[in-house]
């Protein structure tokens, strides 16, 4: 798939969720809920709803009499009778109350054995019918609209879309698409549990969906028609009442009915409401195939003439697959199977949408923790030989966020360069930043813009202060060890701890006076006297002299080291010697001694979100092959320092070579930093 198309979708899917889904899941809720509500409303209200069953009914016309009496300005709709279940007996059976419709919705129950009212409702009266109602948002002007177009996004976007995303490139990443990961943890199980659980609910929503815009738009019921090759449902025929004539009674047309089909199931009688009107009625075979297998009868309302009768049978194959989509959308088809699974469907949308958003809020911590300010250059000042400090400012001369004593930041550069500064003023100061490059001599294009071609009143982009490399509060004491430009934190850390007048030393170990950066500063400072400068004739051993000036351990004290990455090694192998536990030892490398194993072999890794494997040779490392395969990830240092390019790791086995991840960090092996490790394993499953 190409990049970004996907990229483009997975957007529109993300932000559709974030706005339609709401709608969604509120219609998959109330859905859920009301699949039964045939089955549960006789159990809720039992005495409005069901009678003590019988064999003799009160003619139709005296049901409707009642009614009428009790709502005498409302006008009649329709009468409709359900037959109990016959498989029920026994003297404590019972059956369905007789209803009688008005215009305004609202339904007068009456007992069809002997005619007395139990009560009345409105078609959305009762927790389940206000359920019902939210569903279809029918408390709102042109509810079907919002309802139907929510369907429609939801089906087009949020799941024809997701699939496509999901979609893996090969049948090998199909296969292990379709299986839950369940040793995954953590947001990769999240990931992994939306993408399982949505593409098996898929078919059964989309189902939903495409069963339920009937009922919210005419042109799709009509297309149904149209689809299956019918001719749309004719207009009802006309009675022709002769001259002084009057409309027949209900009774008599329900005896009428009963030459058709003698013992329906169901049967629903309209009232005419105009003249010339035919009585329209639809009964339900007791063999019928699903409860909305209508018969259709219409009769002249004056003299009881069949006008139209159209047997379920007869129908047309639109009228069938439109009253078979209507059952099957409320889970009348297919018995308890059918329902749970619509069930399960429904109640996984709210599961969706809850992994969707917990997917999308670590993406947007880790997408603020990457957030860029734009800064002026106020300064840029010679520090020392080959050495360049740059004072950073907000244009505007508001307060920078403020940072802790070891932290750094991002710089952005051009030709997509970026790069990892420590910040090395004063953690109180939120005015400034301030931090210092030193020129190197093998520089990839960093160092090398930062010296040549950022100059004074230049604004620049930089991201907001990160710190992995932080005082401890609790330490008693500190040492202090900066080796060449890793004085930069070390700096920021001395200036912390003199301002809250803790117990500290510092080492500042540098090659010539020359090339040490803050030199005049540190010996101004009011700490000038805890500072100890090691040029490289004095260090001429370098082992040896570590194992001197860091000394043996003493409870309470910590240790910090910065530097390249020989030095600071050999420094932490000092203080282990030395007895220092690594819990007291706290590092930070400037740069890293690149590991190239003689037996080196090649690897193959899978990106999880499409299935695409590719294949990692010898020579090459993971970031490379990524990039010649139009997968960009965020890198900086290329050497395994900074941690820029880290991704999560969701099966298999890394090599670590970084100098960047803890030792716990190595052990939990979900996380690696491509740019320079490798792997154990034949393959890593990457969380791209």
């Amino acid at each position: 798939m190409n990049t970004r198309v996907r990229n483009s979708l997975l957007s529109l899917h993300r932000w559709t969720g974030f706005t339609v889904g709401l709608v969604i899941v509120l219609m998959a809720l109330t859905g859920a809920a009301i699949m039964y509500r045939p089955q549960l409303e006789p159990l809720l209200s039992p005495d409005l709803l069901t009678v003590p069953a019988c064999s003799g009914l009160v003619p139709l016309d005296a049901l409707t009499a009642a009614a009428a009496a009790v709502r005498p300005a409302a006008k009649l709709d329709y009468i409709r009778l359900v037959a109990g279940d016959a498989a029920d007996a026994g003297t404590d059976a019972r059956m369905p109350a007789a209803m009688v419709r008005f215009t305004d919705q609202t339904f007068v129950y009456l007992n069809p054995c002997n005619g007395e009212v139990l009560g009345q409702r409105h078609r959305y009266g009762g927790l389940l019918g206000t359920i019902e109602q939210i569903h279809r948002f029918r408390f709102m002007k042109n509810g079907n609209l919002i309802t139907g177009t929510s369907a429609i996004v939801f089906g087009l976007v949020l799941i024809l879309a997701g699939l496509y995303i999901w979609l893996p490139a090969t049948l090998r990443g199909v296969r292990s698409a379709l299986k839950f990961n369940g040793r995954l943890k953590g947001p990769a199980r999240t990931i992994n549990l939306h993408k399982t659980v949505g593409f098996y609910v898929s078919l059964i929503l989309l189902t939903s969906v495409l069963t339920g815009l009937p009922q919210a738009f005419d042109w799709y019921k009509n297309g149904i028609y149209t689809i299956a090759g019918s001719a749309p449902a004719a207009k009802a025929p006309k009675s022709q009442p002769a001259a002084g004539a009057q409309r027949l009674s209900m009774e008599a047309m329900w005896q009428r009915a009963q030459e058709y089909m003698p013992h329906p199931q169901e049967i629903l009688l309209h009232y005419p409401d105009k003249p010339r009107d035919a009585v329209e009625m639809y009964l339900i075979a007791n063999d019928a195939p699903h409860p909305n297998a209508r018969t259709m009868l219409y009769l002249d309302a004056y003299s009881g003439k069949t006008l139209k009768y159209i047997p379920y049978a007869d129908s047309s194959l639109g009228s069938k697959l439109y009253f078979w989509t209507l059952s099957l959308h409320t889970g009348h088809i297919g018995g308890p199977v059918v329902q749970l699974l619509l069930m399960a469907a429904a109640l996984s949308v709210p599961f969706l949408a809850y992994t969707g958003i917990a997917t999308w809020l670590r993406r947007r911590k880790r997408a603020t923790a990457t957030r860029r300010l734009r800064v002026r250059v106020a300064r840029k000042i010679n520090e020392a030989e080959g050495i360049w400090a740059f004072e950073l400012v907000d244009p505007k001369g508001r307060a920078l966020p403020r940072f802790s004593a070891g932290a750094h930041i991002d710089v952005y550069l051009r030709n997509g360069l970026v790069r990892q500064y420590s910040l090395c003023n004063d953690p109180g100061e939120s005015h400034r930043y301030l931090i210092c490059v030193q020129l190197e001599q093998a520089s990839r294009g960093g160092s090398r813009a930062m010296h040549e071609n950022i100059k004074e009143g230049h604004v620049i982009e930089i991201g907001i202060p990160k710190n992995r490399f932080a005082v401890d509060p609790t330490a008693r004491r500190s040492v202090l060890i900066a080796g060449g430009i890793g004085v930069t934190p070390i700096l920021c850390m001395a200036e912390h701890l003199a301002g809250l007048n803790a117990d500290f030393e510092m080492h500042y170990c540098t090659r010539t006076r020359q090339r040490t950066a803050f030199l005049n500063r540190i010996k101004k400072a009011v700490y000038a006297d805890r500072v100890t400068f090691h040029f490289s004739d004095r260090l001429a051993q370098p082992r040896r002299d570590f194992m001197g000036l860091i000394g043996n351990f003493e409870s309470g004290t910590h240790l910090y080291v910065c530097g390249p990455a020989g030095f600071v090694n050999m420094a932490i192998d000092a203080a282990r010697q030395r007895g220092w536990p690594d819990r007291n030892v706290h590092k930070e490398y400037f740069s890293a001694e690149m590991v190239k194993a003689e037996n080196d072999t090649g690897f193959d890794i899978k990106l999880a979100s499409t299935g695409k494997v590719l294949h990692v040779a010898k020579g090459k490392s993971v970031l490379e092959v990524l990039s010649d395969c139009g997968v960009d990830i965020p890198r900086s240092c290329e050497q395994g320092v900074c941690g820029t390019c880290m991704t999560r790791v969701l099966a298999g086995v890394p090599d670590h070579r970084d100098v960047y991840l803890s030792d716990e960090e190595r052990i939990r092996n979900d996380r690696f930093i491509p740019c320079c490790s490798r792997a154990r394993s034949d393959m890593l499953v990457l969380d791209l």
